[in-house]
């Protein structure tokens, strides 16, 4: 979860041991600000530290390597920061270009660990994964000769992706069979919006966008959807849905704000280390949406960074209701920094700051200061703030809607049938047994059906129940507790099992729909699938009453 300003910096090359002493002062030496003498300590700690690392690497009693030495160095200093401090090498340096430009070069597969085995569980439309033939459920045993294990998926990761046009070859196993493929890696393009449309009855004229992430292009598709809802003349209402939104850049934040709140509104303050450092960003245009047409912004607890700054300025503003369920918290923002043409790193250089002054972050690393390299006590004391409207909102812990919706926890039983991954081997099924279906709904009797089929893969259900049952039978036998103890528990245990065949039917409507979820996937757009939970989905049709009933929304609003 990411909040990146795009600024970048670079930095001259220096000698491996004085590299890592540099990244070194660049992290923790804006912590020394104040003292007259920092220069005069980094010097001396750069001598020390380079007398270290290289006494341990030339003289220590087995052989180092030295790059893996150098980077544990900087893994074990970044450790004492906050997690969104990060150093990238020319290994793993996609990952910063995936959240600036949404681009990466791969085939065109998401992966995953399905019952402790890496497979495929999504094939993108149109890249070099699907027209060579790869399908979802295949198990990836070998790439360019590496082979792997279930817990290398960072490793698969890595191996897959690469410049567009260098290829590689991956070997999988479908059904018992392994089969080589020689892929081309391509630039693969990740869509900013999943989906944009009018929904509901037509006559209603309210619009919806599902925005998954902010990179460098996020403001022109956002401004450019909204030119085109405002061009259907019948607009009546717009939900900006920010689930599982994760964020990435801060000026895509920015951007998209201006096409949604009044001109000249504060949109954000940042904060650094100085009093030099606060910047306050302004909208400079007049927003896409017309005043008087009604904005839902959907919210959850993957809701985070670049996502929790559009939302908490529209909701200081006053200018939309916020539905779902709190936020991530995270109020940081980290620029990237070139170190040199193989490495970056991306630094935590600022707190935001909501229109309204709020911090919304949740986890103060900077309070806990657990290895003691913070010397900044400045705390952050009021909680309260008000909106433009005077409405109460609050500091720390993420942003907490208008109008809150709660979504059920994920059964026990449906997490067992997902760790065991009876959803994806059953559509596998499905679909083996029905070749060609276009759509797919999820009915009683398939659902039945599938009770039938995860009977038949033998799978073993272990509650949270059952294992505090088994924990009080070891107990009981190493204390020599009476018979009678272990009949009563016995009794319990009978008690379990019975309440477990019931789970199936109370987790129906859960089931369902993972049923309905991982078929669609196969046979459907992503619009399609998006679609298909619609009717399902609380927190939207929230968003779909509060816009449709216009006093409701302006109370939450205060502005009745």
């Amino acid at each position: 979860m990411s909040l990146i300003n795009i600024k970048k910096i670079k930095f001259p090359y220096f000698r491996l041991q004085i590299y890592l002493l540099f990244i070194l002062c660049l992290v923790l030496g804006t912590t020394f600000k104040g003292n007259e003498d920092i220069y005069d300590k980094i010097n001396k700690n750069m001598d020390v530290f380079g007398k270290v690392y290289r006494e341990v690497a030339i003289n220590y009693v087995d052989a180092i390597d030295v790059d893996k030495f150098f980077e544990a160095g900087i893994e074990g200093m970044l450790a004492t920061l906050d997690p969104y401090t990060v150093y990238y090498d020319d290994k793993n340096r996609d990952a910063i270009d995936l959240i600036t430009t949404g681009k990466y070069g791969g085939i065109g597969i998401t992966i995953g660990v399905n019952d402790s085995i890496i497979k495929i569980t999504d094939i993108m439309s149109g890249y070099e994964a699907q027209r060579k033939g790869l399908r979802i459920g295949d198990i990836i045993k070998e790439i360019d000769g590496t082979g792997l294990s279930s817990g290398e998926i960072e490793k698969v990761r890595q191996l897959v992706r690469g410049a567009a046009g260098t290829t590689l070859n991956m070997k999988v196993d479908r059904d018992g069979e392994i089969i080589n493929f020689e892929l081309t890696r391509q630039e693969i393009i990740l869509k900013n919006i999943s989906y944009s449309g009018f929904i509901g009855n037509p006559d209603d004229g309210i619009a919806y966008l599902k925005l998954d992430r902010f990179t460098n292009n996020s403001e022109n598709e956002v401004e450019n959807t909204l030119k085109t809802f405002k061009s259907k003349n019948n607009l009546k209402g717009v939900i900006f849905d920010l689930r599982d939104n994760g964020g990435g850049l801060l000026e895509a934040a920015i951007g998209i704000l201006n096409n949604l709140v009044d001109k000249n509104s504060l949109l954000l303050t940042t904060r650094g280390n100085t009093k030099e450092s606060e910047n306050k960003f302004f909208s400079k245009e007049d927003p896409v949406i017309p005043k008087d047409v009604p904005l839902v912004v959907l919210i959850n607890g993957n809701t985070a960074s670049a996502s929790e700054i559009v939302a908490g300025a529209i909701q200081d503003l006053d200018k939309g209701v916020i539905v779902g369920s709190k936020s991530f918290g995270k109020g940081l923002v980290q620029q990237v920094k070139d170190l040199n043409s193989d490495s970056r790193l991306k630094i935590t250089t600022a707190r935001y700051f909501t229109p309204s002054g709020r911090w919304i972050q949740a986890k103060n690393y900077f309070k806990e200061n657990k290895s003691g390299v913070f010397l900044n006590t400045e705390t952050f004391m009021q909680t309260e703030f008000r909106t433009l409207n005077g409405r109460t909102v609050y500091a720390n812990g993420g942003i907490t809607p208008d109008d809150e919706v709660k979504v059920e926890g994920e059964s026990e039983i449906h997490s067992a049938l997902l760790m065991k991954d009876m959803f994806f081997k059953f559509a596998n099924y499905y679909l083996s047994q029905n070749p060609g279906i276009k759509s797919f709904t999820c009915t009683d009797n398939i659902f039945y059906q599938f009770l039938d089929f995860v009977k038949s893969q033998n799978f073993i259900y272990n509650s949270e129940a059952d294992k505090k049952v088994d924990a009080l039978k070891n107990i009981a036998s190493k204390k020599y507790f009476p018979d009678n103890f272990l009949n009563d528990l016995g009794k319990v245990e009978d008690d379990i099992q019975n309440e477990k065949q019931t789970e199936y039917e109370k987790a129906k409507d859960e089931i369902k729909r993972n049923i309905e979820s991982e078929i669609n996937k196969r046979i459907v757009t992503e619009a399609a699938q998006i679609e298909a939970t619609f009717d399902n989905d609380l927190q939207l049709q929230e968003a779909l009453k509060v816009i449709k009933n216009k006093d409701e929304y302006l109370k939450l609003l205060n502005k009745m």
